[in-house]
């Protein structure tokens, strides 16, 4: 891994022990629930409570098996606005800008609502839905850039399953990128240590979405992650991947370290 994507983790870290020392007013935030990229790309059905918020912030990093080793700086501000509402403000930065391709610029502003229609019961899963735009406020950025994803959470004991389906529509789709692209995951999610200690949520995934370039095969792999119980008000997060299918520059090896606090 290149120094500076070393230097960039550690500097998370730092980070992480300056939010310690945040005012105690702070709400308590749930390391069980999984929101996008925190650590792995899944998330569950569930909203953050109404009146509360939270500030999000990882650095992710891709080393491509050709090309460059990408680094993203993710910052995210998400607010309970109405019962099972959240809405997300969100803008990605990436080292290489000029190269990124696909819906997500660096530093595209990126806003979402996320709305959960039912608690889960014996019989029934619990489904939400998000929608989102990427407005063109980045790095050779075109065009208002949508998304919608179903999500379904159903839980088997002490295991959760997640799954993640949705669709991507470009704005203005430049060179060969293709005008739209879909995804798929599925996930698993396990309390670990528990009913002894509860401060830990194992994730693992599988995953396959569409390649931004027309004529590519998809990007297919897998992602492992965990999110650990800091204190009531601060969430960390880590996670890594592979992709085994997918174009020549799949992401030979793949990582996020972040940090969640709640208000």
């Amino acid at each position: 891994m290149h120094r500076w994507i070393v230097g960039l983790f550690l500097s998370v870290g730092g980070c992480v022990m300056a939010m310690n020392v945040i005012s105690e007013s702070a709400l308590a935030l749930d390391h069980d629930n999984l929101d996008p990229n925190r650590p792995i790309a899944i998330e569950d059905a569930y909203a953050i409570p109404e009146g509360e918020m939270g500030v999000e912030g990882g650095v992710r990093f891709n080393d491509r098996r050709r090309g460059r080793t990408q680094a993203t700086f993710q910052p995210q501000i998400i607010y309970g606005a109405f019962r099972n509402t959240q809405i997300e403000i969100q803008g990605d930065l990436f080292t290489d800008p000029q190269t990124v391709v696909g819906a997500n610029k660096s530093g595209d502003l990126h806003l979402g609502l996320l709305y959960n229609f039912n608690t889960e019961t014996l019989r029934l899963p619990a489904f939400a839905v998000r929608v989102e735009a990427d407005l063109p406020t980045g790095v050779n950025s075109r065009g208002v850039d949508t998304q919608m994803t179903g999500i379904m959470t159903r839980s088997f004991d002490r295991w959760r399953l997640h799954v993640n389906a949705g669709y991507t529509v470009l704005g203005s789709p430049q060179g060969q990128e293709r005008p739209g692209t879909y995804r798929a995951i599925v996930a698993v999610s396990y309390p670990f240590g528990y009913p002894m200690r509860f401060r830990e949520t194992v994730i693992a995934s599988l995953y396959t979405r569409q390649s931004d370039l027309r004529g590519q095969s998809n990007h297919t792999g897998i992602e492992m992650g965990v999110r650990h119980q800091f204190t009531s008000r601060v969430v960390l997060d880590a996670g890594i991947g592979t992709e085994f299918l997918g174009p020549a520059d799949r992401a030979a090896l793949q990582g996020t370290v972040g940090v969640s606090v709640g208000f």
